[in-house]
């Protein structure tokens, strides 16, 4: 940078760590990690009047990239913030009830049979 070079602020990049977004915690508060490829979406809860001033921007946000459910790998490539932090900032949400993470199947469980024969049906029609 030159003398005469005009210094702009977004040149800076991250201003606040990682680490000071979770207050240095590094698990969510229950302990339990959520798998990368655990579904998350927003409850029903996620606007109680008079209560959106106590989240943070970057819980927000995670608010809102989780109307639709989506993978947990898929929230922290869009916040980009590092896995950690989004699982930490998940783990918050989710014990005030604003997130909730769908069940899957275990591997190896069948299928329910509803679904089986809805995909008969769909096979069937073509």
């Amino acid at each position: 940078m030159n003398s005469g070079d005009k210094w702009d602020a977004r040149d800076t990049g991250p201003v606040v760590r990682p680490y000071a977004l979770t207050g240095g915690r590094t698990e969510s508060a229950e302990g339990d990690v959520l798998d990368l490829i655990a579904i998350v979406v927003a409850t029903d809860q996620t606007v109680i009047p008079g209560d959106p001033l106590d989240l943070s921007p970057e819980h927000r946000k995670i608010i809102g990239l989780c109307r639709e459910a989506a993978a947990v790998a898929d929230v922290a490539s869009d916040m980009a913030l590092p896995l950690g932090v989004v699982r930490v900032l998940l783990g918050d949400l989710i014990l005030q009830g604003r997130i909730t993470v769908l069940q899957q199947r275990r591997a190896g469980e069948p299928p329910p049979a509803d679904l089986l024969r809805e995909v008969l049906h769909g096979l069937r029609a073509l």
